[in-house]
Parts: C-alpha cells; structure tokens; sequence
C-alpha cells in the first residue's frame, strides 16, 4: 500500500508553475494529470492532479529501504508550499 498525501488549493497555473520549478530542479515530470515520477535514489513518485478539486495526490510507489518516508515527504511538503492553500 503506497504512503500517500493529498495537497488542496493547487490551480493548474500553480501546478505548471510547480513543474517548471522542478525542472529546474533536474526534475522532469511527464505531461498528464496521472503521472508517474521518478526521483533520485530510486524514488518514485505517483502523482495525479484532479482540475476541478484543485487537489494534487502524492504516493510514494518505490523507494530504497533505507530512506524514509518522513524525508520523502519533507522534500515533497516543501516543494509544494508555495502553491498549497
């Protein structure tokens, strides 16, 4: 069962605002709304955006044994901020 998080208030400017920072990041996030995302260290991420709820849903699908969740989602929380109500 992946660990999951759901982050509301996220318009679709704010998410295209959110990839571009990641891609600056070295970060890619493939185009769509139900992506998969793949991390460094072998993490990877689930992400699906619904428009009219204005929510992104995060899940953690993969990830090495020795890094845990509660960093993942310290990275994740942060990146997502500015753009959470």
């Amino acid at each position: 069962m992946p660990d999951c998080k759901l982050y509301g208030g996220i318009t679709r400017k704010e998410l295209n605002n959110l990839r571009q920072d990641l891609a600056k990041e070295g970060i890619t996030i493939p185009p769509g709304d139900d992506v998969e995302v793949q991390g460094p260290y072998g993490i990877q991420l689930r992400a699906i955006y619904v428009e009219e709820k204005e929510t992104l849903k995060i899940c953690i699908t993969s990830k090495p044994f020795y890094i845990p969740e509660s960093s993942i989602w310290k990275i994740v929380d942060t990146g997502t901020a500015p753009y959470v109500d």
